[in-house]
C-alpha cells in the first residue's frame, strides 16, 4: 500500500492540562470526521467551560478535500487558533478538533507567550491522543431487502471489508453504511450495479461528509 492511500488521524480523544505563568491551559482533542462533528465538539467544550477566560479552537477534517477553520475566541489575533491549527498540520493529522481552554492566572503572557502556550497545549494533546494510519476510503450507503443483507456482507467480506465495519439501520428495508477502500471502489461499483439489476440492491450511493 502506497503512502497516498493512507492518512493520519488521532487514535483517541484526549485532554491535557498545563500551567504556564499561573494561567491554566486545558487542551481537549477529539476525532472529528466532518465539520459538523468538529463544531459539535467545540460547542460542547465551550459550554462545559463557559466560565473559562477563553476557549480557543481549531479543526482540520477531510481526506482528499481538507477543511480547516480556527478561532482566537477573544485572544489577540493570530495568537491562539492559528497556532493550534499549525500543530495539527505539523503532525500531519486530519479529522482532528482541538479546543484549548484558558483560565487566566493574573500574569499576561504577551503575543509570543500566548502563541507558545497554545501551541504547546495542542502539541501535548496530540501526543496524549496518539496517531493511527487509516486507509483512504469512500463512504457508501446501500439499501437492501432483509433477505439480501447476508449476501452483501458475504460479498464485501470476500473483498476484505468485514461485517463489523458496517453500520446497519432497520426499517422497511436494511440501510447499510460503510467505508470502501479506494482500491476497491471500482469493483464495488460493478458488483452493486449488477446486484441492482437483479433486484438484490434497492439503491446505493456514495456519501460525502460535510
Amino acid at each position: 500500500m502506497t503512502e497516498d492511500q493512507v492518512y493520519l488521524e488521532p487514535k483517541k480523544g484526549a485532554a491535557v492540562e498545563l500551567v504556564i505563568k499561573r494561567s491554566r491551559f486545558i487542551g481537549h482533542l477529539e476525532i472529528a470526521r466532518s465539520t459538523e462533528d468538529a463544531r459539535k465538539f467545540i460547542r460542547t467544550i465551550s459550554k462545559e467551560y463557559a466560565n473559562a477566560t477563553h476557549n480557543c479552537w481549531a479543526y482540520r477534517v477531510g481526506v482528499d478535500l481538507l477543511r480547516e477553520h480556527y478561532s482566537d475566541a477573544g485572544e489577540p489575533s493570530g495568537t491562539a487558533g492559528k497556532p493550534i491549527l499549525g500543530e495539527i498540520a505539523r503532525a500531519g493529522l486530519t479529522n482532528t478538533a482541538i479546543v484549548v481552554t484558558r483560565h487566566f492566572g493574573g500574569v499576561k503572557l504577551g503575543v509570543r507567550g500566548l502563541i507558545e502556550a497554545y501551541s504547546l497545549s495542542a502539541k501535548e494533546a496530540i501526543k496524549a491522543a496518539g496517531t493511527v494510519k487509516r486507509i483512504k476510503s469512500r463512504k457508501i450507503k446501500i439499501e437492501v431487502p432483509y433477505d439480501k443483507q447476508s449476501l452483501i456482507y458475504s460479498r464485501f467480506r470476500s473483498m476484505g471489508v468485514e461485517e463489523s465495519m458496517w453500520e446497519a439501520h432497520y426499517g422497511e428495508r436494511v440501510l447499510l453504511l460503510g467505508h470502501i477502500p479506494l482500491s476497491l471502489v471500482k469493483e464495488a461499483e460493478e458488483m452493486l450495479i449488477s446486484y441492482a439489476g437483479q433486484g438484490w440492491v434497492v439503491r446505493w450511493e456514495w456519501v460525502i461528509d460535510r
